[in-house]
Parts: C-alpha cells; sequence; structure tokens
C-alpha cells in the first residue's frame, strides 16, 4: 500500500512538473551538429558586447554570429567545459589542462593566449575546468581539485582537501561550494563559509541568485530551490521539480530558467512553480539540456547534450498548437467569454484565458469540442452568440458544446445583414449558395437554403446599401440581391469584362466602411454609376498593384493583408516617407500562412491571430512594431584567394569610444596575385534573420550601394590594383538601419607596376633613350657623310655636267663653227669656182672678142671690151684677198701653216686650201687652170714639202693645224 501512494505521488509529481504550459510557444530554431561542424555536447554559452555567440563544444569554442559558424580548438584539443567574457570582450576558456583566454589578435583574428606556463611544473596537471567567474580584477577557473585566480598576470591557487563543487557570482559576491565545508565567501582573497542557521550539506548546486534583499536563491540538481535569508536562515521552497537540474540563470526579476537533464528548459518562478516548459514536445531537438544562457535581446539559448537550440523567449510571435497529438491547420480563432476558439483541420479547439494583455502566455491544455471530427472552418460572433461553420452544416458553440442549426453542406462564415445589434437575419455561405438564419427570441433557426445560387460562397460582405456581393476565386463576383419575400436570389456575375483585371482570383472585403475587391493588380470597386469596376481611389495608393488575397481591418483602424505568401500591415498610426502610413511586412511569416484559406483574427493590438499550416501565430502587434532594437551589423572572416585561400581579417575590429573600427595598420597590402576577396557579414538578429536584409560597396569599384538582399556574403574577383573600402549595413522589415561597417584594403599593382619597377622603367627608358640617341647621333654622322658625299658626288656630277655642257656647248659650237665654216668654205669654194668659170668664161669671151677684133680691124670699142676683161681678170685673180678670206673663216690656217711650213710657196698654199676645203681634183685643176695629172702630181709633192707619212691623210694633217 505504501509502495502504491509512493508511485501515486511521483506520478503526481511527474504532472505537476509538466504542469500546464502557455498557450503561445516561441520560435525554436535548432542547430545540428551538421551545423555547426564540431561535437555534440555544447557545456557553456556567453555573448560578447557586439552580439557574438560562444559556446563551450566538445570540439574547442564555436563562435555564431546569426549566419556563419566557427570553430577555435585549445591547443590540446581538449573539451571547452567553461567560458567567461570580461568588460574587453577577452574570451577565458578552461579544458582538461588546460586555461587562457581568447582575444582579438593581429588582423582581427582571434588568437589564444594559454595561462597554463604561469602554474609550476608540480600544479599544471589539472582536470576539467567546469566553470569560469570574472570577479573584479580575477579570473576564476574551478576545477574538482583546486581553484585558480588569474590576476596581474600571474595565478594563485586554492587548493581544497574535498572537492570543489561548484563557483558562481551572484551580485557583488563570489561564491563557492566545497564538497567537506559548504558554502563559501570569498572576503579578502579568503575562502570564508557563508554563516547559515542550517548547513547546506550533502547537495549539488546548480544556481546561485541575488532575489533582492542581501537573500539568496540556490537551485539545487536533486533538492529543489532554497532561499537563505540575511539573517542566515535557510528555507527551503515547496516545489516539485525534476531531478537533473544542470544550471540556472535569471530571466527576469521574478523568473528563471533551469536547463534539466530529462526535462528540456523549464521557466519557472522563485517559488519553483513552472511557467513554462520548453521540451522536445515543444520544439528542442532533445531533452537533455547542458547549459543555458539569456541574450542581451532576453532570448534563451540551450546547449543540449546533441545540438544547440535557440529560443525565442522574447519574440513577439509564438506558436500556438491546439492538439499536442495530430498537426492540424488553423483556419480561424475567436475569442469569446474568455476563452480562445480555434477552427482546425481536426474540428474546433477551446483553451481558457487568464488575465488579459498579451494573451500567448495565458496557460491551459486545449480541448476539442465534443463531436467535432471534421474540418471546422469558421467562428464568428454574431448577436453575442458563437457560431460555428463547419464541413456538415452550421452550428452554436454554447458552454463548450456544439449544438447544430442546420445540417448540410458545409457553412463557411456568417454575416449579419444589419449593423444595428441585434440582428435579425444571417447570410450563411456555404459550399452550395447561401442559408438564412433568423434570429428570434435569444435563438437561431434555420430558414433553409436560399435558391438562385448553387456556388460555394466562402466570401461574402453587405455594403451600405444592402447590396450583397460574393466571390468566387475562379468564377467572379457576384452581386447578389434577396427577393421582398426572402425566399429566392438573383444574381448578376461581374468578370473581367466589367473592369476587373480578371475572372480569376477575385476576393470581396469589407474596410473602412466601404466593400472593396482585392484583385491580382490591386483594390477595386464597384462604380455604381458606370456598372463597372474600378480602382480604388482611396486604396490604389496604398496597395498599388499589389496581389491582394486577404483583407481585415482591425480596431485601431490598420488594415492587415495576404499578399501571395506574405502578411503584412497598413499601420495609419505611424506615418512615413511623407505618406499617411507604414507598410509592414512580417517576413517571420512567409509561407507558413495557410494559401487559400488565409485569415487574420485582429482581436487588439496585442492579440493577433493569423491562420498557419500548423495550428494558429500569435502574433503581439504593439511589441513587435514598438521593437526599438538597434539593427547591428558585423563583419566577418575576410578571405583572399589566388595562388592559395587564406583568412586576412577574423572579425574582430578594434573597440573604441566611438565603435569598433579598423586600425590603420590593419588594412592589408595584397599582391596582385591574390586579388580575389569573399567577405562574410551579418546581423545578430538570431531568430530574426529573415528580417533583415544587406547591402554593400565595394568604394574604389562599385558606383553605388547594392540592393537590399537577404544574402550575408559577397565575392569580387580579378580587383584591378587600388585602395578599396568594403562598406556593408543592415536594415529590418521596420525599415531600421545599422550604421555601415567599413574594411579597408589595398591591391598592390603586379611587380610590373611597382615603384622599383617604374624606376627600371625609367633607367632603361633612359639608357633607350641615351642609346636611341647616340645611334641617332651616329646615324646623322653617317647621314651627313653620306650627305656630304652625295653633295661631292651631285658638285661633282653637277661639275661634269657642267663641264659635258660646256663640252657638248663648245662642240656644239665648234660644230655650228665647223658648220659655218664648212658652209663658208663651200660657199668659198663656190665662188672659187664661180670665179673659174667666170674666168673661163671671160677667157673664151676674151678669146672671142680678140677674134673679132682682129676680124674687124682694131675695132675701138672691142678693145676697150677686151681692156676691161683684162681688168676684170687682174682682180678675179687676187689671190692674196682669196687667202685673207680663207683665214678668216679657217682659223689663220694659211697662216699657221706658212710659219710651220715656211718651204711652201703660194700655189702649195693654194692647194692646201683647196684640198682643205675639200675639193675634188677636178675642181682644183679647173681652179688652177691646170690638169687632173698636174694636181696629183702638186699633192705629190705638197706631201713631201709637208713630211706626211704615206699611211697619214692630208686632211687628218690639216685638223691639227
Amino acid at each position: 500500500m505504501r509502495i502504491g501512494c509512493l508511485l501515486i505521488l511521483l506520478y503526481l509529481c511527474t504532472l505537476t512538473c509538466a504542469g500546464q504550459n502557455t498557450i503561445g510557444l516561441p520560435q525554436i530554431i535548432n542547430y545540428s551538429k551538421s551545423d555547426f561542424k564540431a561535437g555534440t555536447q555544447t557545456w557553456d554559452i556567453r555573448q560578447d558586447s557586439r552580439g557574438m555567440m560562444y559556446f563551450a563544444n566538445n570540439e574547442g569554442m564555436l563562435t555564431y554570429d546569426g549566419s556563419h559558424w566557427n570553430a577555435y580548438p585549445l591547443p590540446n584539443k581538449t573539451i571547452v567545459r567553461a567560458l567567461a567574457m570580461d568588460k574587453e570582450d577577452r574570451v577565458y576558456a578552461g579544458g582538461q589542462d588546460e586555461i587562457g583566454y581568447f582575444e582579438r589578435g593581429t588582423n582581427g583574428i582571434l588568437r589564444y593566449t594559454s595561462l597554463k606556463k604561469l602554474l609550476p611544473k608540480s600544479q599544471d596537471r589539472f582536470a576539467d575546468i567546469w566553470r569560469i567567474e570574472i570577479f573584479g580584477e580575477s579570473v576564476f577557473f574551478q576545477a574538482s581539485d583546486r581553484l585558480m585566480e588569474f590576476r596581474n598576470n600571474s595565478i594563485k591557487v586554492y587548493p581544497t582537501t574535498s572537492e570543489w563543487m561548484y563557483l558562481h557570482k551572484a551580485g557583488n559576491k563570489l561564491y563557492a561550494q566545497d564538497k567537506a565545508n559548504g558554502l563559501l565567501q570569498l572576503v579578502r582573497h579568503e575562502w570564508v563559509p557563508v554563516p547559515l542557521r542550517q548547513p547546506l550539506n550533502n547537495i549539488l548546486i546548480s544556481g546561485i541568485m541575488e532575489t533582492g534583499r542581501n537573500s539568496l536563491l540556490i537551485t539545487t540538481q536533486t533538492d529543489g530551490l532554497y532561499l537563505i535569508k540575511p539573517d542566515g536562515e535557510v528555507q527551503k521552497q515547496e516545489s516539485r521539480l525534476p531531478a537533473g537540474i544542470t544550471v540556472c540563470t535569471p530571466i527576469n526579476a521574478s523568473e528563471l530558467v533551469a536547463a534539466t537533464t530529462s526535462e528540456g528548459c523549464l521557466v519557472m518562478d522563485f517559488s519553483g512553480r513552472i511557467v513554462q516548459k520548453l521540451s522536445r514536445t515543444e520544439g528542442l531537438q532533445n531533452n537533455n539540456v547542458l547549459s543555458v544562457f539569456l541574450d542581451k535581446d532576453k532570448n534563451l539559448w540551450a546547449g543540449l547534450n546533441n545540438g544547440i537550440s535557440f529560443i525565442a523567449y522574447n519574440a513577439a510571435i509564438k506558436y500556438i498548437s491546439p492538439s499536442k497529438t495530430n498537426e492540424v491547420s488553423g483556419y480561424s480563432a475567436r475569442v469569446f467569454k474568455g476563452q480562445l476558439y480555434i477552427a482546425t483541420s481536426d474540428g474546433g479547439y477551446y483553451v481558457p484565458l487568464s488575465g488579459s494583455g498579451d494573451l500567448s502566455f495565458s496557460k491551459g491544455d486545449f480541448a476539442r469540442i465534443p463531436g467535432n471530427q471534421h474540418e471546422v472552418w469558421r467562428f464568428d460572433e454574431v448577436n453575442g452568440h458563437l457560431l460555428m461553420g463547419r464541413h456538415v452544416g452550421c452550428f452554436e458553440v454554447k458552454d463548450r458544446v456544439d449544438i447544430p442549426l442546420a445540417y448540410g453542406p458545409g457553412t463557411w462564415l456568417f454575416k449579419p445583414m444589419s449593423s444595428v445589434y441585434p440582428s435579425t437575419e444571417v447570410l450563411a455561405g456555404t459550399y452550395a449558395g447561401v442559408r438564412m438564419l433568423a434570429y428570434e427570441q435569444g435563438r437561431f433557426t434555420d430558414k433553409g437554403m436560399i435558391p438562385g445560387l448553387q456556388e460555394s460562397i466562402r466570401f461574402l460582405e453587405i455594403d451600405n446599401n444592402n447590396v450583397i456581393w460574393a466571390s468566387h476565386p475562379y468564377r467572379g463576383v457576384y452581386q447578389l440581391q434577396l427577393s421582398p419575400d426572402r425566399k429566392t436570389l438573383s444574381y448578376r456575375l461581374f468578370t473581367d469584362s466589367a473592369g476587373l483585371p480578371s475572372a480569376l482570383n477575385n476576393f470581396v472585403f469589407k474596410v473602412k466602411n466601404r466593400v472593396v475587391f482585392g484583385t491580382a493588380k490591386g483594390i477595386y470597386e464597384f462604380d455604381a454609376t458606370a456598372g463597372r469596376f474600378v480602382p480604388s481611389a482611396f486604396l490604389q495608393p496604398v496597395f498599388g498593384h499589389m496581389d491582394i488575397r486577404y483583407l481585415n481591418e482591425d480596431g485601431d483602424g490598420n488594415l492587415w493583408f495576404c499578399s501571395g505568401k506574405k502578411v503584412g500591415v497598413v499601420d495609419f498610426r505611424r506615418p512615413s516617407g511623407g505618406k499617411p502610413f507604414t507598410i509592414t511586412y512580417i517576413p517571420e511569416l512567409d509561407g507558413r500562412i495557410l494559401l487559400g484559406f488565409e485569415n487574420i483574427y485582429a482581436y487588439n493590438k496585442e492579440n493577433i491571430f493569423i491562420g498557419s499550416e500548423k495550428g494558429m501565430i500569435h502574433l503581439n502587434y504593439e511589441k513587435y512594431a514598438g521593437n526599438q532594437q538597434q539593427v547591428r551589423i558585423m563583419l566577418g572572416q575576410v578571405r583572399v584567394s589566388g595562388k592559395s585561400d587564406s583568412l586576412i581579417f577574423g572579425g574582430y575590429f578594434k573597440r573604441t569610444t566611438a565603435g569598433y573600427i579598423q586600425e590603420d595598420q590593419e588594412a592589408p597590402a595584397l599582391p596582385k596575385s591574390d586579388n580575389s576577396f569573399h567577405f562574410e557579414y551579418s546581423s545578430p538578429a538570431y531568430g530574426l534573420q529573415n528580417n533583415i536584409e544587406y547591402s554593400y560597396q565595394l568604394e574604389g569599384y562599385d558606383g553605388r550601394w547594392s540592393v537590399w538582399s537577404p544574402r550575408p556574403e559577397k565575392d569580387y574577383t580579378n580587383l584591378p590594383d587600388g585602395k578599396y573600402i568594403f562598406k556593408v549595413k543592415a536594415r529590418d522589415n521596420l525599415g531600421h538601419e545599422s550604421v555601415e561597417l567599413r574594411y579597408r584594403f589595398s591591391v598592390m599593382p603586379a611587380w610590373y607596376k611597382t615603384v622599383w619597377a617604374y624606376g627600371v622603367y625609367g633607367l632603361l627608358l633612359g639608357g633607350l633613350l641615351y642609346l636611341l640617341y647616340r645611334w641617332q647621333q651616329r646615324n646623322l654622322a653617317a647621314q651627313q657623310r653620306k650627305f656630304d658625299e652625295e653633295q661631292t658626288r651631285l658638285k661633282y656630277i653637277h661639275q661634269l655636267e657642267l663641264e659635258k655642257n660646256e663640252k657638248e656647248i663648245i662642240a656644239l659650237q665648234n660644230e655650228k663653227l665647223a658648220s659655218e665654216i664648212r658652209f663658208k668654205n663651200s660657199a668659198l669654194a663656190d665662188a672659187s669656182l664661180h670665179l673659174v668659170e667666170k674666168e673661163d668664161a671671160l677667157v673664151k669671151v676674151k678669146d672671142i672678142l680678140a677674134s673679132a677684133y682682129k676680124k674687124n680691124d682694131n675695132n675701138p670699142e672691142i678693145r676697150n671690151a677686151l681692156l676691161l676683161l683684162n681688168d676684170v681678170e687682174k682682180n678675179n685673180a687676187s689671190w692674196e684677198q682669196f687667202a685673207s678670206h680663207f683665214d678668216e673663216i679657217n682659223n689663220n690656217f694659211l697662216k699657221k701653216l706658212k710659219e710651220r711650213f715656211p718651204v711652201l710657196t703660194n700655189t702649195d698654199l693654194k692647194l692646201c686650201a683647196y684640198l682643205q676645203l675639200k675639193l675634188s681634183s677636178k675642181e682644183i685643176a679647173q681652179l688652177m687652170a691646170i690638169s687632173v695629172r698636174g694636181v696629183e702630181i702638186k699633192r705629190y709633192r705638197l706631201r713631201k714639202k709637208l713630211n706626211l707619212p704615206t699611211e697619214q691623210q692630208m686632211t687628218d694633217f690639216f685638223y691639227t693645224i
């Protein structure tokens, strides 16, 4: 019996431990070994001032910036079990036989410095370091057999006679647990026992934290919670917590989170009451949690026995899963009389709500409305009643029980025909037309289906003129008209011929007190005067040509919409960019909404319920929109690729009062062969990476900033030589931008473009110019020589030409003279022949006259004629006159001949003259009045006188004269 009671007690403790969770669960992002590519277990977690996360892992220390993981093993490759972060972002790490710290080194690369060398040889071997605490100017490392205090570059060792069990800083005090001596406190560099009324023996402390007024809350691994009051009283908290709490950390002033080995993470208050459980059921990879950490954004990180999980505990978005045993789709939600009702693919669910404000923190378990075995499409509150549209008809939910109003075609929605409470007539859109419900005496009655339209009516609205509008995604838009007796229904179908962009995908909504139509190209309204659809003058400037599939107005006048797979809100309370509104998208919900069945229930600004493929999504819009968290940007690794890949920047800038900047001496100058770069950057907005976009610019290469993109890395290849500045910034979906981050570097010119190369080029150019000058000088000299030679040759030729010309002229002149001489000699010869002929004639006339004179008896007239002829004969025979004319023509030929040969007689000279005149022997005989034979004899005699040899022609001899 006692055993049975004990089992029942344990079972109740288990139930109590499990407890009721909050209905809204935070988003959990799991990182497996394949993501961070290191060991399975994560023992400790820290965060630096920039937001970078650090993890103590089996294979070293890991870092994560939201996009990129990096591993830093210890020198001896042992497990890193503990980390600590000081004010300067120096990360202290401890493993087996190894203690030291990581800090920023050259070029922003994280470097490890071992402190083991500060220990004496006799103490340099120790077991695992389980915890590290920074206290004042000291850093304490806790191993099982010792505490080591690092201060002023020296290490002091605090040994123990038993075992050091725990070390932790709470407030401004440092506590340690010794297995034999209990809880100790460091006072003036000595460990002294904490004065307690009841000793804490044989317990394993897992957490120590201050709770105000010098009280301490101690969590243990197996014995629950203890409260130590200022007077030393130890009070055990009445709580039923599971065993195996490994570590605890406070979340806020009244709550803490405990990591357990089998129950995941437990959020509890200081009395030990569990507020929320986050285990494998809620999305963790496994329930064995080794470490837990609250980051700067009040979100949780869990180091698991196999993996790492991020829990968006402080996020504005939570996820509601009505069924714990089945993954259901959420179609709609409704808050009614203190309960939340959710329509799902597996029936209708409800849960009681506690308190006000953010309803996702309400604790409770969903229950299914009895009898719901089919899809429930809708919950609508009409006339103070909750109506439910199901796959098999329409129902009213009363006291969490469904009451059938009408069985038949499935019901999509309910629309009161009057805006004045209560509406006596309610239209229900069904699978096969419209159903009429009447409301009388606080009850709904079914009036049946209204004949006239047999289409599925999932979108139904009534305008201010009581005109009923319905839409069908594949038919068009219907204008419905009820007969006065409400028994028949007439309709008119509008398609693209009536002004709609298309007959497909048209949806009707009522917002801002008007009926509008969402289309694939924006919002349209019906112009009754023209009988056509026209772009909405009010909403077209807001949405433009956006594809609108869902539209709903909340209590503050904001418009919630679905476009494609995106969810957004038009907030008219927040003007921006010169417009009276701001459009905010919720990228965390991209692809999570239920396409074709989009539904957004805006209960109030803290509670927006959005239909999802997996349950219901809860959005605290006031918290989401009011998130003024500064957007941060971190530049991770910068790698260069050329002949080999190398890391030139490790992601750590120098920390200054102005922020994180690159030092001038750390701007690398890389050779031309290393001109391809890979930049990694990220924003430490963990869990909100879908909200972050990046823009970059490489100053010196890019002309402008790039378009915004979610990609957290950029590559540049084959950059020309020059100086560059890589600039990057981030922004979130609310429009908040980070400050830009800059990284300077330069690509050196190739060796043939360096200063030394240009110097060599200058020398070579100078030498070349000198050689060219000398070559030119030689060429000029050679050309001058050639020129002079040519001039001399030309002068010589010119002289020859002149001489030739002169000779030609002389020859011409001589020829002319010779010709003239020949002419004159010919004339002279002719004249001589004429003279001879005249002499012959005169002789004959003289003879005739002499004969006549004798016959005529000495006639005086004849005698006078004879006398006259004698005178003429004397004149004609004047040799001297002939010789004178001959010498004048022939350059004193006779004179020179006489001077040279004085023996020559006048007859000889006369013969020479006749020969010079080239007269024939006969002509000479006539002139000399001798016979031809006589001429030959005279010529013979003349050759003798001239001493001419036989072979020499006399005429040739005369040319020499």
